[in-house]
């Protein structure tokens, strides 16, 4: 019993010696190990950088009625505040000083609208008939270049794209100058055998205010369309611009409505002043899709999106070593060195930064850089008592085991 304590003792002996040996001797690697016990891995992140505004919800269109005394006596209006109106909805009717001469400019303008259409049914036909003779065409032959490729049935299907897209369009404009051509019958069917007139409203939408003093505009009618107009100081120019993508919420609204910044002006709202900071108005369309009803008058918030990255590769910030050139990080590489890498910043945002160059997602990087005592050499951690386990050495050979303990023992 005494001998197998000696024999123990002095192994443990042995064994402190060689190590306090192997750390103290010049250029030992226990000095230039670092001691890293923190790591982070490289995520995978949809970076987004968003300004925020106040806004408030308004129509997105204004129009104004106005009345002329020299085209007749008022009657009367024939809507109030607050009704809904169509296109040809009668605002208003009057009397006529000069009934005959009216009538025919109706006439007329009916007339020009009918050649107009009947231009546009010739053009139809023609653009029909370079239809079917292009589809015959091409199923006639195919030219073949000397390298054996064609390009015949790319050009013949553009030019099929082309024409069924300008037969569309003029589809479309028969059925406005149609729709004009029902509202001024319907206009010419209201005059005749009377010398009244109705004012016919040329927009949807809603009568904003009425003028019974009869001064202009008498009538004023708001689109249903809503926009959202706020401003941006002198500061926020610089990151934003026509086009960007925004989002709008309040606590009326569930959820976001997108939209689109669709104006900015390029002078402020009020008269520039050396003393005070200027504000520039701003325009937001929101998209159609929405189905969210948003209050007209209502305040909101506005987040318009100045910068977007999708499924970036991303760090914490304090994991970034900053030289005065260039900044570096510390990866885990395959052979269990700590190695210094330089990297490329892109978008940083909520302490996480985007890199472009230097790491991908998955690897693992010293999360507090100034712990490393020396790039590219072996570090050491604190050991995880929780992972020595007997079912962890039951799981592992007895080889597998002799040779951890040497590599403790000796590096």
């Amino acid at each position: 019993m005494k001998k197998k304590t000696a024999i123990l003792a002095s192994a443990g002996i042995i064994f402190v010696s060689a190590n306090l040996f192997l750390a103290l001797k010049d250029d030992s690697k226990a000095v230039r190990s670092s001691y890293i016990n923190k790591w982070t891995a490289v995520g995978k992140d949809n970076l987004t950088e968003t300004l925020h505004a106040a806004g408030v919800v308004i129509p997105e269109d204004e129009h104004q009625v106005y009345y002329n005394d020299d085209d007749g006596e008022f009657k009367g209006f024939l809507v109030k505040e607050g009704d809904k109106v169509d296109n040809g909805t009668p605002l208003y009717e009057y009397s006529s000083n000069n009934i005959d001469e009216d009538l025919a400019k109706l006439e007329a303008e009916k007339s020009q609208l009918v050649t107009e259409s009947n231009l546009i049914d010739d053009q139809i036909k023609q653009l029909t008939y370079l239809q079917s003779v292009s589809a015959s065409t091409s199923s006639t032959s195919t030219p073949v270049f000397g390298d054996g490729s064609s390009s015949r049935n790319d050009s013949n299907d553009l030019m099929n794209v082309s024409i069924e897209k300008e037969i569309y369009d003029k589809q479309r404009e028969k059925g406005r100058v149609e729709a004009e051509i029902e509202k001024y019958e319907d206009l010419i069917d209201s005059y005749e055998g009377s010398d009244e007139l109705g004012k016919n409203s040329e927009v949807s939408g809603t009568v904003k205010q009425v003028n019974y003093e009869l001064k202009n505009p008498i009538v004023t009618i708001i689109s249903d369309k809503p926009k959202v107009e706020g401003t941006f100081s002198e500061r926020d120019l610089k990151k934003v611009e026509e086009g960007m993508k925004v989002y709008v919420q309040s606590d009326l609204l569930k959820g976001k409505v997108a939209g689109t910044l669709t104006k900015i002006a390029d002078y402020p709202e009020t008269d520039p002043s050396v003393k005070k900071e200027s504000y520039y108005p701003f325009e937001i369309t929101l998209n159609e899709e929405t189905e969210e009803k948003i209050i007209k008058g209502s305040h909101v918030e506005v987040s318009v999106i100045t910068d977007q990255v999708k499924n970036a590769a991303t760090i914490p910030e304090k994991a970034i070593e900053k030289g005065k050139k260039n900044s570096y990080i510390y990866v885990l590489n395959e052979t269990g060195e700590v190695e210094k890498r330089k990297i490329s910043k892109g978008l940083q945002l909520g302490g996480k930064t985007e890199l472009k160059k230097g790491a991908k997602p998955g690897e693992l990087v010293v999360q507090k850089p100034e712990n490393v005592q020396e790039e590219n050499n072996p570090f050491f951690s604190k050991l995880n008592i929780d992972s020595l386990k007997k079912k962890t050495f039951r799981d592992e050979s007895k080889r597998t085991i002799f040779k951890h303990i040497m590599v403790g023992f000796f590096k």
